[in-house]
């Protein structure tokens, strides 16, 4: 099992946690989703070495870029303010 460390922008609340985590794990492999509001910070387990790209395009896809880390607790990234994937949430 391989983990990998992204940070993800656009995150403001917890449905966009929920939005997220869906993305993930439609992804085949994905076994585990762990994420962290405040900093961006989104740990994947699974048998995923060969999906981080798809991982990263199903991400920026539903409006949350995001980029693999370096650091497996990257600092707080500035909010943005409003949901990025255009549904209704408590941050509209």
């Amino acid at each position: 099992m391989e983990t990998i460390n992204l940070t993800v922008s656009g995150m403001t609340c917890g449905a966009c946690v929920k939005h997220v985590e869906k993305a993930i794990n439609s992804i085949a492999g994905v076994q585990k989703v762990e994420v962290d509001l405040a900093s961006g910070a989104v740990k994947v387990e699974g048998n995923i070495s060969q999906q981080v790209k798809e991982i990263i395009a199903a991400l920026e896809e539903d409006g949350y870029p995001a980029k693999i880390s370096s650091d497996a607790s990257p600092q707080a990234k500035a909010k943005s303010g409003s949901c990025k994937s255009g549904t209704s949430c408590c941050c509209n």
